[in-house]
């Protein structure tokens, strides 16, 4: 994994935790009891995670869905479970317990409130797993080595990696974009 795997992932992931924690329901719904059960568990996860205590944000939310089965709120754990996971600093978990997680919850017989933003964690995940490319070393030789001819191939690779990079780009400002208006959802006060 290269830094720039390592700043891309930490760049997102500290975007998606200055967002705070959004608000479960549409903003005209009333608000309902476990909503606050589960803002505050998500606000102690934060603070656990923010001192670096990723297994304790885990287990708080861990708990927080075993006391409260089969409801929305239990699921959201697992997308913010997958965060904190996928964050460089947790050395209590690795990038395919992540993915498991995130596949959990695209997967949970409900609908899920953050669908995209899973889906393009995932596959920054997944993208994060590949190998990097490793340049070509020629052994030092008398005779200067005749050029290469690049692959057809190569230049495909190139394009098809080039195009992922512009595609993760493109989500990862549709995500800074929905963040943002989660935070001004969030930081208006309710009536």
């Amino acid at each position: 994994m290269t830094i720039h795997h390592f700043r891309v992932l930490g760049t997102f992931a500290t975007l998606l935790l200055t967002a705070g924690c959004a608000q479960l329901r549409a903003a005209n719904a009333s608000p309902a009891p476990m909503e606050g059960k589960l803002s505050a568990s998500l606000q102690q996860a934060e603070r656990e995670v923010i001192s670096s205590r990723f297994g304790v944000a885990d287990r708080v939310l861990v708990d927080f869905a075993e006391g409260h089965p089969n409801t929305p709120e239990a699921v959201e754990t697992a997308y913010w479970r997958a965060l904190f996971m996928l964050d460089p600093a947790n050395q209590t978990a690795s990038r395919r317990d992540a993915v498991a997680m995130l596949d959990s919850y695209l997967n949970a017989p409900i609908a899920v409130m953050h669908r995209g933003s899973a889906t393009t964690l995932r596959r920054i995940a997944a993208a994060l797993d590949r190998p990097a490319p490793v340049a070509a070393v020629n052994p030092p030789s008398a005779a200067p080595a005749p050029r290469a001819e690049p692959k057809p191939d190569t230049k495909a690779d190139d394009k098809s990696h080039d195009e992922e990079v512009q595609r993760l780009k493109e989500e990862l400002a549709k995500a800074n974009a929905e963040l943002e208006r989660i935070k001004k959802r969030v930081a208006q006060p309710n009536p």
